[in-house]
């Protein structure tokens, strides 16, 4: 198969299943499960769901990882698993799906940004301008044109889009010394670790689970998302990788209009647009 037809199927089941994950877990949390509790459970679940899978499937391409290898691994699960999903979750909490599907998309501008620095990729003037479209694409989701400043809770979740961005960003690098299934597995597992740590010492009842189905099937679509994300990166950039992943808060949205009641003003539309219009265009730029 042509690699470019293979990362545009894994990209758009990648951007299906994330976009799964983010209805489940904004489902999960409006029944009033504890946002920390619920993201170690998922965070577990799911790291024991891929270490069963790399097992029984990759047991033979299992990589040890090496002195060097070893801090990127630990870097990637602390950010990209443990603060990416703490940090975002409490602000999908208290914010919609749809405004999360489309802000956790600032992706894009935090990996252009990163992989020009750590990759080596070219930062000019065309990216320079996409970044300013996409960033009014967010003031008019976050704010609906009517202020300067978003809620705190908006602003959390571009945060975590800069953990995604940073976590996407050296896994590509890790990805020259270790195969996707390791990486995924690696990654789960020290996160959950990472996660138990902070959860503990803040919370009680973390092994008393609410809604388990719903919580299992949320860390399938957890673990879906990491092995497929990392089977993409591993034959595209991680630009692609961001742009192309801008169908989830499409999908975010039909489903969260649909089944979750939730509101999309039009000024949020116009900047979703925006949003959309600026992965298109890094996408046909090559970037």
């Amino acid at each position: 198969m042509d690699v470019k037809v293979k990362g545009f199927i894994l990209v758009s089941f990648t951007s299906i299943v994330w976009a799964v994950l983010i209805i489940l877990s904004k489902l999960i949390l409006n029944k009033g499960v504890d946002v920390f509790i619920y993201s170690f459970q998922m965070i577990s679940i799911a790291a024991v769901f891929i270490a069963l899978y790399v097992s029984i499937f990759h047991r033979a391409e299992l990589v040890v990882p090496s002195r060097k290898l070893l801090p990127k691994l630990l870097l990637i699960a602390l950010v990209g698993t443990a603060g990416a999903y703490l940090v975002g979750y409490y602000g999908l909490e208290h914010s919609s799906s749809i405004n999360y599907g489309f802000l956790v998309k600032t992706t894009v501008v935090f990996t252009v940004i990163l992989a020009h620095f750590l990759l080596g990729e070219e930062l000019n003037l065309h990216k320079a301008l996409l970044v300013v479209l996409l960033l009014m694409g967010v003031y008019l989701i976050t704010t609906e044109g009517k202020g300067l400043v978003p809620n705190k809770f908006d602003i959390l979740i571009v945060l975590s889009a800069f953990f995604y961005a940073l976590a996407n960003n050296i896994s590509k690098m890790a990805l020259r010394d270790i195969n996707s299934e390791s990486l995924s597995m690696y990654r789960m597992l020290f996160g959950s670790i990472f996660v138990f740590i902070f959860v503990f010492s803040f919370k009680n009842g973390i092994f008393s689970f609410n809604y388990p189905l719903y919580i299992v099937a949320a860390s399938l679509h957890l673990a879906a998302l990491m092995l497929l994300l990392y089977k993409t990166l591993r034959i595209t950039s991680v630009s692609y990788l961001s742009m192309m992943s801008m169908f989830t808060p499409i999908i975010v949205t039909i489903i969260g209009i649909i089944f979750l009641e939730e509101k999309f003003t039009p000024i949020q539309a116009v900047g979703g647009f925006l949003i959309i219009m600026s992965g298109i265009g890094i996408h046909k730029k090559n970037i």
